[in-house]
């Protein structure tokens, strides 16, 4: 399962946010809106909140595995 990331950002930078990207779908729940969104290849969720604060989620990228190249056997 993918690890999720958070962080909290202003209205307005919400609002700039929401032009740039694609709503999939949204939907108003109490006095909050949950947004779906697209940007490139990234989905995220945006939650606007009643004090004037948006948070946004969205899955991290997995941790590149760092491999090292092993050589076969010698052939004796």
């Amino acid at each position: 399962m993918s690890k999720l990331a958070w962080h909290s950002i202003p209205q307005p930078e919400l609002a700039l946010l929401l032009k740039q990207a694609k709503l999939d779908a949204s939907r108003a729940v109490g006095s909050s809106t949950v947004y779906q969104l697209t940007i490139g290849n990234r989905e995220m969720l945006a939650v606007s909140l009643p004090d004037g604060q948006a948070v946004i989620i969205e899955t991290q990228a997995p941790p590149k595995v760092k491999r090292r190249r092993v050589d076969p056997p010698a052939a004796a």
